[in-house]
């Protein structure tokens, strides 16, 4: 007894639909959209939480709650809203940061230039000037009321 011969047709399958170049340009697209969405990211985050751990902002925060100056400009009870601009550097041993604070008190909005530098001892502020919802200009440092004209009185420290 002899077996049946198989038969010669095989099954038909389909062809595979390849995505290949559907895939390849998404790869890329997600690559060169990495940077820009961890920039959004880290700017969205330091917006909303990351400045209240800043040892600088902590510090502005501590200077417009305490200082009579800037609460005679926005009222009692004045705090950080935002963060403008924000400048860094940083040189072994220290650091300069720069920073463009809008302040919000029972009064109006204020801005506040900041500039300062850490070194061993912490965060010190180098200057501090109050722009307030008047648009009169304060020097937080040294107490004293800016000219108008927009320049500052000399420095007469050591």
């Amino acid at each position: 007894m002899s077996m049946p011969a198989p038969s010669s047709q095989q099954p038909y399958y389909p062809p595979r639909r390849s995505n290949g170049c559907l895939w390849g340009c998404l790869i890329v697209v997600v690559i060169f959209s990495l940077p820009f969405l961890f920039a959004g990211g880290f700017g969205a985050w330091f917006l909303m939480d990351g400045y209240k751990r800043d040892p600088v902002l902590r510090v502005v925060g501590e200077l417009v709650r305490d200082d009579g100056m800037a609460q005679m400009a926005l009222g009692h009870g004045a705090t950080i809203t935002g963060v403008d601009a924000n400048s860094f550097s940083w040189i072994p041993g220290r650091t300069n940061n720069a920073y463009d604070v809008t302040l919000q008190g029972p009064k109006g909005e204020g801005h506040l230039s900041v500039t300062a530098h850490s070194g061993n001892n912490g965060p010190q502020l180098d200057a501090a000037i109050l722009t307030g919802p008047d648009g009169r200009r304060y020097d937080l440092l040294r107490h004293v009321a800016l000219p108008s004209d927009g320049t500052a009185p000399p420095d007469t420290s050591i």
